[in-house]
């Protein structure tokens, strides 16, 4: 029965968020959790705090749920490792710009975003993982629901969203429906109420409330490089999809197929467009009669022509993962780091201290009798995960740092020191 049942479904998912069997080209869809103006102004805000992180390379954990049908690994639906790996190398590749592959361009707005994907090392249980979830949906009930991919591989397979980057690569047809995700959220008082993310007649999957189900689902044929016959082969679904994660609009500023001059993606890097593009055109203009960006990630053209993130596009990104729930709390997941390097202060930190604490304006940190030389970095959150500072230095011997804590917000604040051989994470509560 399930053979017959899932392409039903998959074209209910497609009808209920706005495609049509005539629509051609790249197809992706956004859910929005908050009006969208409101999420600008809370943007602005945030830009106006200009990061001291501005070269930091921030590196995210993913987990790639990989819903199938029963195939054996590396056929049909239940993808090849090293077609995951694909996906992953193809990500960093674009997010780096990184020359001598396809990701690299010259363009004068182009740049480095500084971002990172890895596959997660540890589970949300404290073990050991691959960062790779195979689930037979064969061997399990039928979802009461029909809805988005999102919704419905979260409902095979779910990580928690505030430390891991959830990727479900779901059935589908080729070249139709390649991807979806879910836009950041912003911490603005007043806007808990407003609709988010929903499943008719679903409070909840795996204990969490739906409304947190976060992540990117993306069209199994067209996950990571391959050699298939079609246009979206080289992984670029992917960048599309998580440059949405972090905040970016199409290009042409509407979520639809159609733009106008009018409307804007909030980058000015970004040429205003009067709609999607999609092929490879060569004189394809802008509204201002300049060469329309059809190579950025956020248009609708065939991967080969994809090359850019303008500096536009990664101020916003890097804003989104510096200060927006579910997101700032990904750079510091025990997912980046394997099980055995967690949670280790008491080999590795015997006589770490932290003091005055409770304490107002500064703390100390120091260790005595450290043996051998340590490169560490530390950081600084507030309870909504927000980075409030991000410091590279040394240990050796018994030295000491002084902090400045911040004048303003929480109360109590996360202190994570990380080493090669160890993550420790310490409460300050402010006076």
């Amino acid at each position: 029965m399930k053979t017959y049942f899932l392409p039903l479904l998959i074209l209910t998912c497609l009808i209920q968020v706005g495609y049509t069997q005539n629509d051609t080209g790249r197809q992706c869809h956004i859910f929005y959790s908050q009006n969208t103006d409101s999420f600008e102004k809370w943007m602005g805000t945030q830009s106006r705090i200009k990061s001291s992180n501005s070269e930091e390379v921030y590196t995210i954990p993913v987990v790639v749920h990989i819903i199938h049908q029963g195939e054996a690994i590396g056929e049909g639906l239940n993808l090849s490792e090293e077609r995951i790996l694909s996906q992953i190398r193809v990500l960093n590749e674009d997010f780096r710009r990184k020359e001598g592959t396809r990701g690299f361009n010259n363009h004068p707005d182009g740049g480095d975003a500084r971002i990172v994907f890895q596959l997660a090392q540890t589970d949300p249980f404290g073990k050991a993982t691959n960062g790779i979830v195979r689930v037979n949906m064969n061997e399990r009930e039928d979802p009461p629901f029909s809805g988005s991919m999102i919704a419905l591989g979260a409902y095979y397979s779910f990580w928690d969203p505030s430390q891991y980057l959830n990727i479900w690569t779901f059935p589908g047809v080729q070249d139709f429906g390649l991807g979806e995700a879910r836009f950041p959220i912003s911490d603005l008082p007043g806007l808990e109420d407003e609709p988010g993310f929903s499943i008719p007649g679903i409070d909840s999957l795996h204990g969490v409330p739906v409304s947190e189900i976060d992540g990117v689902a993306v069209n199994a044929h067209h996950f990571g490089e391959s050699n298939m016959d079609s246009k979206y082969n080289l992984g670029r679904t992917g960048t599309h999809e998580i440059g949405h994660f972090l905040g970016l609009f199409h290009i042409w500023g509407d979520e639809g197929f159609d733009g106008s001059c009018d409307i804007d993606d909030y980058c000015e890097d970004t040429p205003n467009t009067p709609a999607r593009t999609s092929g490879c055109p060569q004189h394809s203009l802008a509204c201002d009669g300049s060469p329309a960006m059809i190579e950025n990630y956020m248009d609708y053209t065939d991967d080969e022509c994809m090359n850019i993130f303008t500096n536009d596009q990664i101020d916003r990104m890097r804003t989104v993962l510096e200060n927006s729930p579910r997101r700032n709390s990904l750079l510091r997941s025990p997912g980046l780091f394997p099980p055995d390097v967690v949670d280790t202060e008491e080999k590795y930190f015997p006589a770490l201290r932290i003091y005055p604490n409770p304490a107002s304006g500064q703390v100390y940190i120091d260790w005595q009798g450290m043996e051998s030389y340590q490169a560490a970095h530390l950081y600084l959150f507030d309870l909504s995960g927000k980075m409030l500072l991000s410091r590279a230095f040394d240990i050796f011997g018994s030295e000491k740092i002084m902090l400045d804590l911040p004048s303003v917000g929480h109360q109590i604040l996360l202190l994570r020191l990380v080493t090669e051989n160890a993550i420790i994470e310490k409460k300050i509560v402010k006076l």
